[in-house]
C-alpha cells in the first residue's frame, strides 16, 4: 500500500491544505498504514483509488482528518507543566476580579481541559467564576470528551489528591465530576483557520500544546497571530516543550524558568513609570519595566521554580531546567535517574525522546519510542 508516490503527495497536500499539517510532520509508514486501514474499511483496491475518493467525497476528508491527528493526551500530562500552571492558576485567581476564562486548543479527548477544571478547584477557585473552552478538529476526539468517561486505569499514575478532584470511579470506569464537566465548553475548530478565535473573548490562560510542531510555516504564522488575538495583556500561554517556533518570537516572550513552554505577551510601555495591562484583563498595573525588559528579554515577573526533591518528577524538573539552558548531557543524565527511580516515567521518556531525536541509533531510538508506547498503554493513555 502507499506504492504510488503521486497518490501520497496528493493526499498530503488535502491534508496540508485543510489542517495546515506539515506533510514532513506524518512519517511515511503511519500515512501507509492509515490509507491502509481506509481501503479495508471502504473496499477500496489500493492507494491511488483512495486519493480518488478522498477528492470526490467530502466527508471522508473528515474521516481521515480524525485518523491522521495526534490524540497523545492524559490527565495532567507533565507535572512540571501542571506545577508551573497551577502557579499561574493561584496568581490570576487572586489578580482578576471577574470570571477567568481558560482555552485549551488543541484539546483531543479532554483530559486537559479536565485537569485545567481539577486546578481550579483545588485552588480554590468557585466553580461558577471560571470557564473553559476546549475546541479540536477530530470529531470522535470531541465525542469523547463531551461524555468525560475513561478507562480507571486512566488515572493510576496520579495522586489521591489530583484523582478525587477530576472525578470518581463509577463501575470501573472514572467519571469526571459533573460540576467540572458544565464548566468546559467542547466545540469543533481549525486552528489553523485565520481568525478561527476572533468571535471568541479574550482568555487569561491558553494551553496550546503540541500543534506548532506538525504545522507548516503558513499555518504557525496563522495559529501565532490568533493565539496573540487571543490572549489577554499579562496572561500566559502554555506550550509544549518542543512547540518553541520562530513565529512565536515577535508575539510572546519566555517566562522563566518556564522558558521552554510559557510564555506572555511582549507588553509596550504605555506610560512614564508604569506598564498598564488593559483594564478587560483586570490585571493591576506592574511596575515600569527594566532596560532588559524594554529590549524584550523578560516582561513577565518569573515564576518561582518549584522545589525538586529526588523523585522522579524532581529529577525530571532538574532535566528540564538543564534542557532550557542548552545542557543537553546534563538533561539526558537526570532523565536515566529519574527513570532509575520510575522505569515507566512518562514525561521523562518524553523528554529523553526528544534529547535523542537526533540520535544515530535507530536501534536505541526504537527501543525508546516502544517503551513510551507500552508506559502509555500502561497509563490508559492508548489501547493496547
Amino acid at each position: 500500500m502507499m506504492t504510488n508516490a503521486s497518490a501520497a503527495a496528493t493526499i498530503l497536500e488535502r491534508l496540508e491544505a485543510a489542517i495546515g499539517m506539515d506533510p514532513a510532520a506524518l512519517e511515511p509508514a503511519r500515512l501507509r498504514w492509515i490509507v491502509a486501514a481506509r481501503c479495508r474499511k471502504l473496499g477500496l483496491a489500493d492507494d491511488v483509488a483512495y486519493a480518488g475518493y478522498l477528492a470526490a467525497t467530502a466527508t471522508e476528508l473528515d474521516a481521515l482528518i480524525d485518523e491522521v491527528v495526534v490524540l497523545e493526551t492524559r490527565f495532567f500530562r507533565d507535572p512540571t507543566v501542571f506545577e508551573h500552571l497551577r502557579h499561574a492558576i493561584a496568581e490570576t485567581a487572586a489578580t482578576v476580579a471577574g470570571p477567568l476564562r481558560v482555552l485549551s486548543a488543541p484539546c483531543g479527548t479532554g483530559q486537559e481541559a479536565y485537569s485545567v477544571a481539577a486546578l481550579m478547584r483545588l485552588a480554590g477557585v468557585p466553580v461558577a467564576r471560571f470557564s473553559i473552552d476546549a475546541l479540536d478538529i477530530s470529531r470522535s476526539a470531541l465525542e469523547v470528551a463531551r461524555r468525560g468517561v475513561y478507562p480507571e486505569r486512566a488515572l493510576n499514575l496520579l495522586t489521591d489528591e489530583l484523582r478525587d478532584a477530576c472525578g470518581q470511579v463509577h463501575h470501573d470506569q472514572f467519571v469526571v465530576h459533573e460540576e467540572l464537566r458544565a464548566r468546559v465548553r467542547f466545540e469543533r475548530r481549525n486552528l489553523a483557520e485565520a481568525g478561527v478565535l476572533g468571535a471568541e473573548p479574550q482568555y487569561h490562560l491558553i494551553l496550546c500544546r503540541n500543534l506548532f510542531i506538525y504545522l507548516g510555516a503558513a499555518a504557525r504564522r496563522t495559529l501565532a497571530e490568533s493565539l496573540a488575538g487571543a490572549l489577554l495583556p499579562g496572561g500566559k500561554l502554555f506550550l509544549g516543550t518542543a512547540d518553541r517556533v520562530e513565529e512565536l518570537n515577535a508575539l510572546f516572550a519566555p517566562l522563566r524558568p518556564a522558558a521552554s513552554f510559557a510564555f506572555v505577551h511582549r507588553v509596550a510601555v504605555v506610560a512614564a513609570g508604569t506598564r498598564t495591562l488593559l483594564r478587560s484583563s483586570g490585571l493591576a498595573a506592574v511596575p515600569a519595566p527594566t532596560a532588559a525588559e524594554r529590549r524584550g528579554v523578560r516582561v513577565a515577573t518569573p515564576v518561582a521554580a518549584p522545589t525538586a526533591p529526588m523523585t522522579a518528577s524532581g529529577l525530571y524538573h532538574q532535566a528540564m531546567e538543564h534542557w532550557q539552558r542548552g545542557e543537553r548531557s546534563k538533561a539526558e543524565r537526570r532523565c536515566r535517574q529519574a527513570l532509575y527511580l520510575a522505569p515507566s516515567y512518562l514525561p521523562a521518556l518524553e523528554l529523553l525522546q526528544i534529547l535523542w531525536d537526533q540520535n544515530p541509533n535507530m536501534r536505541l531510538r526504537r527501543a525508546l519510542r516502544d517503551r513510551i508506547l507500552r508506559s502509555r498503554i500502561g497509563a490508559g493513555e492508548v489501547s493496547a
